[in-house]
């Protein structure tokens, strides 16, 4: 459980002292969001990335993503989450034969205006997750059977949990679980008697940092 190691080892350091002498959440803040000048030829160009720069920064641990997956995303209306994931996998991390990278767009809405109790969100939403190894396909070979392998390289994958919320001065840190599951695993279990419905999901356990 070497992943579950570096998420308390995180926390620790996130509320020790020595970390927070500097506020280098505000630090952070301030080196996203400042405006920017640029000399082209004799002419000075101001950028002001604030409108893309991102509002959080997450870092996972499973959760059909991969082993570890970390990634940024933004805080939009009416809870609404978009959230850009990499995720790893490979022998070393998670004993796999395979390496796999995924690319995971997470869509995450909260299902309450305000957190129940104050500080716990229940959550729900749909990731679209691209997988790439050696042995990810958006269309099967020819050897294969057609239709009897779901492609690979592209799933949808539900899910839902919930989210504690820890305010840090100014911003806040949240620490999630969430139930996942891969739109193949649903069919599997539509079509066939063999997969029950508690085999098809998988938790995952994050942290996400609110700026």
């Amino acid at each position: 459980m070497k992943a579950v190691q570096i998420i308390l080892t995180f926390i620790i350091l996130l509320f020790s002292q020595n970390l927070f002498a500097d506020d280098p959440i505000k630090i952070l803040k301030q080196k996203l969001t400042e405006e920017k000048q640029i000399v082209l030829k004799d002419d000075t160009v101001t950028i002001k990335p604030y409108w893309f720069a991102p509002t959080q920064f997450k870092f996972q641990y499973a959760g059909s993503i991969g082993f570890v997956s970390i990634g940024a995303g933004y805080q939009l209306r009416h809870g609404y989450q978009p959230t850009l994931l990499y995720g790893f996998l490979d022998n070393n991390f998670g004993g796999s034969n395979v390496t796999v990278h995924t690319i995971s767009l997470k869509n995450r809405f909260n299902l309450s205006e305000k957190p129940v109790l104050g500080f716990f969100t229940p959550v729900a939403g749909i990731s679209v997750n691209w997988g790439i190894t050696h042995n990810t396909f958006k269309r099967l070979p020819p050897h294969y059977r057609e239709n009897y392998y779901f492609q690979n390289k592209v799933h949808l994958s539900p899910f839902w949990g919930g989210e504690f919320q820890i305010p840090i001065a100014q911003n806040s840190f949240g620490i999630y679980f969430e139930f996942s599951t891969l739109d193949a695993y649903l069919l599997e279990f539509i079509r066939t008697d063999f997969v029950r419905w508690n085999d098809i999901w998988s938790l995952g356990l994050g942290m996400t940092l609110y700026l």
